[in-house]
């Protein structure tokens, strides 16, 4: 697999890359006015790190998602670590956090409500989503599907303890630490996934299966956007931030596939997602050999 790593904290801009001549997600052609420059790992995690050119119609149905995800789900997380943004004008002062007293068994026994609490002293946060392998795969084993969160837990410890004390508190304090838009999600991994194919193997080197899921035409999120932990290259490295490669997987009797592979946060050990983008054509075979 190709790998490319990326410091988030400081994003270098790679070398451009060449426009494809056609729309990479409706594979329309158009003239290159009426395309745009494409961010292949959005602006929001690495800047201008990224560039495809020419590679995106105006028409694209995929905004809601895009924006949603670096928005409200890592919004928190960006901001405590200074991830690229056009506008610093809009990154919050305080963070709204819903705290409640929990039995030792979890239940809810009083609802403490919302504070607002300043970003410089909010813990780490960050929510992802884990998933089993994509389906597509048939592979067997795998985590459940659901929300994945990592945080700092002795900053959590701390804050719960002084919620306590202001709350005269008697049984643990919970606090919330945000929601993950599972579909949102999937969504913007099968997007990025699709542009980087694009961009380490060309527009036409692969039958892609993703394009309904980007542009908002197909629910079937699972079968093709996973997790597979443990399966390489990737080495925990905190100074790579955010770490992808393509490559093939074998796929059974219905394979072989172009893949990529995904992980925010090596060193945090986050979920290792795996995307299917698409079967190979023969040019690209004989690269991956």
């Amino acid at each position: 697999m190709q790998l490319t790593e990326i410091d988030l904290a400081k994003p270098e801009t790679l070398p451009r890359m060449p426009a494809p001549g056609k729309c990479i997600y409706c594979y329309e052609v158009y003239p290159n006015e009426d395309l745009t420059d494409e961010h292949v790992v959005p602006y929001a995690l690495a800047a201008n790190a990224m560039i495809l050119g020419k590679s995106c119609c105006k028409a694209r149905e995929i905004t809601r998602y895009e924006q949603a995800v670096p928005k409200h789900q890592l919004g928190v997380f960006r901001a405590q670590v200074d991830a690229p943004t056009r506008n610093k004008k809009d990154r919050p002062e305080l963070i709204p956090i819903h705290f409640a007293e929990v039995d030792d068994d979890g239940r809810l026994t009083r609802d403490l409500g919302v504070r607002s609490i300043p970003i410089e002293k909010t813990p780490v946060m960050i929510n992802l989503w884990q998933s089993p392998p994509p389906a597509i795969l048939q592979e067997t084993h795998g985590r459940p599907s659901k929300p994945w969160t990592f945080t700092d837990q002795a900053a959590v410890e701390a804050l719960c303890r002084q919620v306590a004390k202001e709350t005269g508190a008697r049984n643990g304090i919970a606090m919330h630490v945000g929601d993950v838009n599972r579909n949102h999600y999937l969504r913007a991994l099968a997007k990025t996934a699709h542009a980087y194919a694009v961009a380490e193997c060309g527009v036409d080197s692969f039958e892609p299966l993703l394009t309904d899921i980007i542009l908002n035409r197909s629910d079937d999120l699972e079968t093709y956007v996973g997790d597979m932990p443990g399966i390489g290259p990737f080495a925990r490295d905190p100074s790579h931030t955010l770490q992808i490669s393509a490559g093939e997987a074998a796929g059974g009797p219905t394979g072989p596939y172009v893949v990529v592979r995904i992980q925010l946060s090596p060193s945090i050990r986050s979920p290792e997602h795996l995307v299917v983008v698409g079967k190979p054509k023969a040019q690209l075979v004989e690269k991956f050999v």
